[in-house]
């Protein structure tokens, strides 16, 4: 399978492109922003996308830099961090299959957030010339992209209120049930976050993090091996959650 290598890649630019996909074919064009578009429009964005096979610890952009390119993640989790005032870095969400990233090219500015991948990713990018010809060329874009701010601004605002007024143990079990769901509602996922990062997006500490999931281990609600979470009585965690419905999120 031909690669075309770069060294030193600048984050936004990834390294080994891959040049053979048919964007056609793509496992997550029915939930990408393209997936309104036709089939012979699709096709000709086989050359100017880019297809690529990435490490965990990657970065694909950095906040603050211009935007010149969005992507749509085929395969892996990749977070979106915000640099605080006292200048830690903090998660704002996590990614899986199907998320668009970086779409603030389109409408001219900067990244607002540095994406990182948690996991070797595959990625598809497609630099701003691309995007601005298909966005004059079919409105359809607009409106893809517009409908899919309006969803993930809306699990974003329905996650911080189940956990704004939820104790620490409520607030990890509500976030357990939500990444499941966000992983298809498998009992088991991958959850690449180590316990300060987990710590960090839900305002817990590590320790409290650590002590919670060492409890749920012994009482069986859940294991983990090798980066993959198993969830195993969702039952319990639910009553954890403090909630009695968790499908807005």
């Amino acid at each position: 399978m031909p690669h075309r290598r770069r060294k030193h890649a600048l984050p936004g630019r990834p390294v080994a492109p891959r040049m053979d996909n048919d964007c056609r074919r793509c496992p997550v064009r029915d939930v990408s922003l393209f997936g309104d578009l036709p089939d012979e429009v699709v096709f000709s964005l086989n050359n100017p996308a880019e297809h690529l096979d990435l490490p965990a610890g990657h970065v694909l952009y950095r906040e603050g830099a211009a935007a010149n390119a969005a992507f749509t993640l085929k395969d892996g989790v990749i977070k979106l961090t915000r640099t605080a005032v006292n200048g830690r870095d903090q998660i704002l969400r996590l990614l899986t299959r199907g998320d668009v990233m970086g779409a603030e090219a389109l409408m001219g500015l900067a990244y607002n957030h540095t994406a990182t991948t948690l996991t070797p990713v595959q990625v598809c990018r497609l630099p701003l010339p691309v995007l601005k010809q298909l966005q004059a060329e079919h409105p359809t874009l607009n409106h893809a992209l517009l409908a899919r701010w309006a969803v993930a601004l809306q699990q974003v605002e329905n996650l911080a209120l189940e956990l704004g007024t939820k104790k620490a143990s409520e607030r990890l079990a509500t976030f357990l049930l939500y990444w499941r769901a966000k992983n298809g509602h498998y009992p088991s996922m991958p959850l690449p976050l180590s316990r300060t990062e987990t710590g960090e997006l839900l305002g817990l500490t590590v320790e409290t993090v650590s002590r919670f999931f060492a409890d749920w281990k012994r009482r069986g609600y859940l294991s983990e091996k090798a980066g993959i979470i198993h969830l195993h009585n969702l039952e319990a965690l639910e009553t954890l959650s403090g909630s009695e419905s968790l499908s807005r999120i």
